[in-house]
């Protein structure tokens, strides 16, 4: 089965690459085109060394981080502890940063799960990421007495071009996010895709409310070949 891979722009061509040498046919089509954010007086970015812990989301979020700390600060702050949800995530912070920390497997489940043992309640947390996202990293106020701050460094709008690529024979769509989720929803609607053709891979319950009754899916907890394969190992769900 061709899968369409929608991901950030700046993810491919290493995610288009993981799925190629894991033997899936796939294109890779970004459903949304990225803006940064202006946080040059964003109290997170002023105030960047206060934070003990710093989650960062996705590769995306890094090199905007990199960028807006280092045109603010003339060096990193030390002591602070680094979280990466993904391998690409944890590669870019390393080029910059003391100590960068994943999970021991893929998705911001098990990563919050590694956090939770690691913080103390007068820990704070910074969550850095895109416009409307990362907001399951809340569930760690529970356990602290600052709720964790978010840092938004890009927004996301629709934006493709079927033209230049060849969807026909498309039979799965990875979506890495449930923002990249909805990008897709109104892209269909714009060029008249019927969404309950595909078999859709989703990473979050969020994303899975967003999909039409009717439509195919699979949860999984990452949008990574491992995960593809082994959800694909069962029969998929069918959102009522």
């Amino acid at each position: 089965m061709k899968l369409w891979l929608n991901r950030l722009p700046s993810a491919f061509p290493r995610v288009a690459d993981a799925f190629t040498d894991a033997g899936f046919e796939v294109i890779a089509l970004s459903c949304v085109q990225s803006y940064p954010l202006d946080v040059s007086l964003n109290s997170a970015i002023v105030d960047f060394d206060r934070f003990d812990h710093i989650v960062v989301t996705s590769p995306e979020s890094a090199r905007l981080l990199i960028d807006a700390v280092l045109s603010r600060w003339a060096q990193w702050p030390t002591d602070q502890q680094f979280w990466a949800v993904g391998v690409g995530t944890a590669e870019l912070l390393k080029n910059e940063v003391h100590s960068v920390n994943t999970a021991p497997s893929p998705g911001s489940e098990s990563l919050m799960q590694l956090i939770r043992r690691e913080i103390r309640p007068e820990s704070r947390l910074l969550i850095v990421s895109g416009k409307d996202s990362g907001r399951q990293f809340s569930e760690l106020n529970s356990v602290l007495l600052d709720p964790v701050v978010h840092l938004e460094l890009f927004e996301v709008a629709p934006r493709i071009d079927l033209e230049l690529q060849n969807v026909d024979a498309v039979g799965g769509i990875v979506h890495g996010s449930a923002v990249l989720l909805n990008g897709f929803l109104q892209i269909a609607e714009t060029h008249g895709l019927d969404v309950s053709d595909y078999l859709h891979f989703v990473t979050s319950s969020d994303a899975k409310a967003q999909l039409p009754a009717g439509s195919r899916y699979y949860q999984i907890n990452s949008p990574t070949p491992d995960e593809v394969r082994l959800a694909m190992q069962g029969e998929p769900s069918v959102k009522d």
